[in-house]
């Protein structure tokens, strides 16, 4: 599987800003006359075929195109022409330019021979390509993150007064879902693919658009009809169920709570402190002062980041052990709204949401949002849907039929089911009907 990623290019680690800036606008500029001459080179290939079919009634074969031509398919034909006009690139990026501009023609050609599509053209602001093996020596050090991209040729390091190699950069990594995919391109985990450098013109910044690739779990037996439900609670976070099974788990929420208790404890403390501290922490005003509390806000944020990796990958297990191919979790987006619940107020959610999208992709399992409404009120053995069910925060009692549960669990069971919130809606279409005919 493929994707891509932007990072920022915050700046050059070997070199100046001039010089790289130069080089970068040299080569977007370059990278856009020669991808629109190698659209015009693919027009000329194809109409050797043209002619010959046009003569003979049939389309060449490759050798008839090699004897005329000298080569056997386009990128060979254009390569040879333009290599020795476009001398800037990096080879192996040229070539991976030149290939961009033939898939693309390839996919168009057929509708523009029948007046459907124009003839494809690139602007100035082109992107630069780069080769995977031109972007090497990722690696994470006291500032953030760096890399090593291999962008000119021989002739133009030599020209610059530069050793063989690369440009050394600085990359920033805004958040945690970046730093993880950087982290395991350093690991391994992933492996680089072709990528671009792009300028974005309003905000003036060279941007890193990175792809990388990572193998789907094949191997673990999905079953389709298996689906997981995740039912988010108050005292209990996370409680798992499934549709095709009795098995239940869930993650205690006492670990987040003491955490919480003792740092907002520190951060009382340390409010006070800044009161009445001394002169180490007055000497530069209030920056000085807050100093310390800043310090925890990136511990609050360095446990919510390992915690939502710990939680996501639990989840992501359990999924896998009972080969569901599908995890339904109740939709997290509004969720931090509910001021009394002290386990959902101010979680980072969208944080665990990514990491549980990526890391069930990563695993071929499909990741769908479903709302809550009534999920928590329906008894999941007969349907039947009231507030009175839930008699207590733990305990589920359905009046209807008299089952007995756990409340989380059964909501989590609802959670897990196909299709649920369409059920819903007609169970309560239905009990109205029933109300209706009663009265």
């Amino acid at each position: 599987m493929h994707k891509t990623m932007k990072y920022e290019i915050i700046k050059p680690l070997d070199t100046s800003w001039k010089v790289m800036g130069d080089v970068l606008r040299d080569l977007r500029y370059d990278t856009f006359k020669a991808m629109n001459k190698s659209i015009q080179i693919c027009w000329e290939f194809d109409s050797f075929g043209f002619d010959l079919k046009t003569k003979t009634g049939l389309y060449p074969k490759k050798q008839e195109i090699r004897n005329l031509c000298g080569y056997n398919g386009a990128e060979g034909y254009m390569y040879n022409i333009l290599k020795d006009e476009f001398t800037l690139f990096n080879k192996t990026n040229f070539t991976q330019t030149i290939q961009h501009a033939s898939k693309l023609w390839k996919s168009s050609k057929y509708d523009i021979s029948r007046g459907k599509k124009s003839i494809p053209s690139y602007k100035y602001n082109s992107p630069i390509f780069l080769n995977p093996n031109n972007i090497r020596n990722v690696a994470q050090n006291d500032k953030g993150y760096e890399v090593t991209i291999s962008l000119v040729s021989m002739d133009k390091l030599k020209e610059l007064g530069r050793k063989p190699g690369g440009f050394k950069v600085a990359l920033i990594a805004k958040d945690n879902t970046q730093k993880t995919i950087l982290n395991r391109i350093i690991s391994g985990t992933y492996k680089i693919c072709g990528s671009k450098i792009t300028h974005n013109k309003r905000k003036n910044k060279w941007m890193l658009n990175l792809s990388y690739s990572f193998d789907t779990k094949e191997d673990n037996n999905l079953v389709e009809d298996n689906i997981m439900g995740v039912d988010v609670g108050i005292v209990i976070p996370f409680y798992i169920a499934f549709n095709n099974s009795l098995a239940r788990y869930h993650i205690a929420g006492g670990e987040i709570d003491s955490f919480r208790a003792r740092v907002e404890a520190r951060r009382r403390a340390l409010l006070k402190q800044g009161k009445y501290c001394g002169d180490g922490r007055r000497g530069h005003g209030r920056q000085t002062r807050i100093k310390p509390i800043d310090k925890i806000s990136k511990i609050i944020r360095n446990f919510r980041d390992t915690t939502n990796h710990k939680y996501s990958k639990y989840i992501v297990d359990m999924a896998i052990r009972h080969r569901c191919a599908t995890i339904q979790i109740e939709d997290l987006s509004n969720i931090a709204q509910d001021s009394n619940n002290k386990f959902l107020k101010n979680w980072t959610y969208a944080d665990l949401q990514n990491k549980l999208n990526y890391k069930a992709e990563e695993a071929g399992i499909k990741v769908v949002k479903i709302n809550p409404y009534k999920t928590s009120q329906r008894c999941s053995h007969c349907g039947y849907i009231s507030r009175d069910n839930r008699q207590s925060q733990a305990q589920f009692v359905c009046l209807e039929c008299n089952a007995k549960e756990n409340a989380d669990y059964n909501a989590a069971r609802n959670i897990s089911t196909l299709g649920i919130e369409e059920i819903i809606k007609e169970q309560l279409k239905d009990q109205k009907q029933e109300i209706a005919k009663e009265a």
